[in-house]
């Protein structure tokens, strides 16, 4: 249910510079936060190290911002909620 710079994403199957930063940065935390989550029921909560290879092979592939995924990383906004 995210865009993804490929095209492959939903709901408007854009691609590329049709999306903006808001979005690559929004695909890549909701991702993430639906990797890391530990209040869904039907799974556990993947470390954060697992999460981030994750994204990175999702970068990759063309999936997402391998740019905006750098600057996740390099921040500790990610880790705020993980304390």
């Amino acid at each position: 249910h995210h865009e993804h710079l490929n095209g492959t994403g939903y709901p408007n199957g854009l691609s590329g510079d049709e999306l903006s930063l808001e979005v690559r940065l929004l695909t890549i935390a909701g991702v993430f936060d639906a990797l890391t989550s530990d209040d869904r029921p039907y799974k556990k909560p993947h470390p954060v190290e697992a999460a981030f290879g994750i994204l990175g092979r999702m970068a990759d592939d063309g999936q997402i911002d391998g740019a905006v995924l750098e600057e996740l990383k390099k921040s500790v906004e990610w880790n705020r909620n993980k304390e």
